[in-house]
């Protein structure tokens, strides 16, 4: 099967605490989402939720197959922790895990810029 595009913003990113989920995709360069989306902040993890009117800064990645499978277990899709979509990046149609409907967004903090690198520099984490 022929390797999928990605879109990352959180966690996965490079130099983030889970990263090591992505060791065998193929790292295509930064990213950012079309101006629909929030990016939301818990004090641990990030979420994207569609709606929203800003662009969210990631990574794009060429990943097969085996690695979405293991992102579907870590982002728990099956309990809609996160749900996977597919959204567009430039002219390429690319895989994102949005917030789920199991989130209380009402209590996250909004994300500036929808950059989430910057917000955890600030804050010294990841």
């Amino acid at each position: 099967m022929e390797p999928k595009l990605l879109f990352v913003y959180g966690t996965l990113m490079q130099g983030m605490r889970n990263h090591l989920y992505l060791e065998k995709a193929k790292f295509l360069g930064t990213a950012q989402t079309k101006p629909e989306y929030e990016l939301l902040y818990n004090g641990s993890i990030p979420a994207a939720k569609p709606g929203g009117h800003e662009i969210v800064k990631g990574e794009l990645y060429e990943a097969d197959e085996a690695t979405l499978k293991s992102l579907d277990v870590l982002e728990e899709v099956d309990v809609k922790l996160y749900t996977k979509s597919e959204i567009d990046i430039g002219d390429k149609k690319a895989t994102i895990y949005l917030g789920g409907n199991i989130f209380n967004f009402d209590k996250w903090e909004h994300v500036p810029d929808g950059d989430y690198r910057k917000l955890i520099g600030a804050a010294g984490g990841n």
